[in-house]
């Protein structure tokens, strides 16, 4: 199937949200359509979108990061392929897209977390080449 890898704009927010109602994050149309202006306006992240004949088939952001422990490095911080696309390629040149802006951004790594539950995201991360280097517990404070 073929399919295109490009930057995200406001137009395709709508479709942005669906698929990430599909990965199980419940946000409004207005919501997604404020983050996505202001990942848009960031000098630190790229969007990048996995289209099939205009359709929006899958989504990822990426952003600069800076540690005190370990400086600078990439991290994607969302990847979601429509389920009915899976397998297709498309999170695989989307990652790829990534690995290249991070290295014009002058990142040496490139990192990702992923959901202990998200086993067949694992197996595909490490299919590209990326290696399991800790496991962690995620705290939320809502005060």
């Amino acid at each position: 199937m073929p399919f295109d890898i490009v930057p995200a704009s406001l137009a395709e927010a709508s479709a942005i949200n669906g698929l990430t109602r599909e990965l199980g994050y419940p946000a409004e149309n207005a919501e997604t359509t404020a983050w996505l202006a202001a990942l848009l306006d960031s000098e630190h992240h790229v969007v990048l979108l996995a289209t099939s004949k205009e359709t929006v088939i899958g989504w990822l952001v990426a952003e600069k990061r800076l540690t005190l422990e370990s400086g600078f490095k990439g991290e994607i911080t969302g990847l979601v392929v429509d389920v009915r696309y899976r397998g297709s390629g498309a999170g695989r040149q989307l990652v790829q897209a990534a690995l290249q802006w991070a290295q014009e951004a002058g990142l040496e790594r490139l990192v990702v977390r992923s959901n202990i539950q998200r086993t067949v995201s694992h197996q595909f991360y490490e299919s590209l080449g990326f290696r399991r280097i800790k496991t962690a517990h995620c705290y939320e404070y809502l005060g």
